[in-house]
């Protein structure tokens, strides 16, 4: 079967994958006009890179992994260049635009900004029937607390909870082991819920999930095992909370 051209394989990547990307790139960043340019940024280096990929991959090409590195290193080439701007003159840095340019036509530019400007939603994809005010406050504490995990924490989990990828599949995009993915996604769970905590003022909290039954049997079930159950409990509702805030409403 013939393999569409670069252009349109990009613009079905744009319906598919479009708000995923926007939503991971605003996992990380925080700030929603500038996850609006990365996500065009994306699929721009998507158009120039897709042939070269597909061909190199053949069957084994996973289009919405392949997607997700490329927004993961857009978002990373961004701070570097914001790390450089104090050096670097802002007329060397448009020479280097208009050079990065000249790989693209004015075509493909302009039909990849049509489409991809829409991908972005107008708002969060959050449910309707919590109370806005609580909406707007539990999405503020999201934000703060993703803000101060590690980065390569976030990574992990937004590609866990938002991408819906395995440890496997994440282990290969980030190019590590297994038992590292596992490690992070567990320290990023861990340190959301206690970061939460402190952003929000509450425990996390989810009504869609009930409390754990209490079993009579082991009342004397001594205090330790009481606080690690707690704490696992605890931790099923982290990919609620980040779904609800981030992943909802993406297809």
């Amino acid at each position: 079967m013939d393999r569409l051209p670069a252009d349109q394989a990009v613009a079905e990547l744009i319906q598919k994958y479009g708000k995923l990307v926007f939503h991971t790139i605003y996992g990380m960043t925080g700030d929603w006009e500038e996850s609006q340019d990365l996500t065009q940024d994306t699929f721009h280096q998507a158009l120039k890179g897709i042939d070269a990929a597909r061909a190199a991959s053949g069957n084994q090409f996973r289009e919405k992994a392949w997607l997700l590195r490329i927004a993961l290193n857009t978002v990373r080439m961004q701070r570097r260049r914001r790390g450089l701007l104090r050096f670097i003159p802002f007329s060397s840095l448009q020479k280097e635009k208009n050079a990065m340019r000249a790989y693209e036509t004015d075509a493909d530019i302009e039909t990849l900004n049509e489409r991809a400007a829409p991908v972005q939603p107008a708002g969060y994809g959050a449910t309707e029937s919590k109370d806005p005010a609580e909406l707007v406050a539990e999405r503020d504490a999201v934000q703060r607390t993703m803000a101060r995990l590690p980065e390569t924490l976030r990574e992990c989990l937004l590609l866990s909870i938002i991408g819906s990828f395995s440890t496997s599949e994440i282990a290969h995009m980030l190019g590590l082991q297994e038992a590292a993915v596992r490690q992070r996604l567990t320290r990023a769970r861990k340190q959301f819920q206690q970061l939460y905590t402190s952003e929000s003022g509450e425990e996390i909290s989810d009504h869609q999930i009930p409390a754990p039954a209490v079993d009579m049997t082991h009342k004397h079930q001594n205090s330790e095992e009481r606080v690690e159950s707690r704490s696992a409990h605890d931790e099923e509702r982290i990919p609620l909370i980040l779904r609800r805030n981030y992943a909802e409403g993406l297809n």
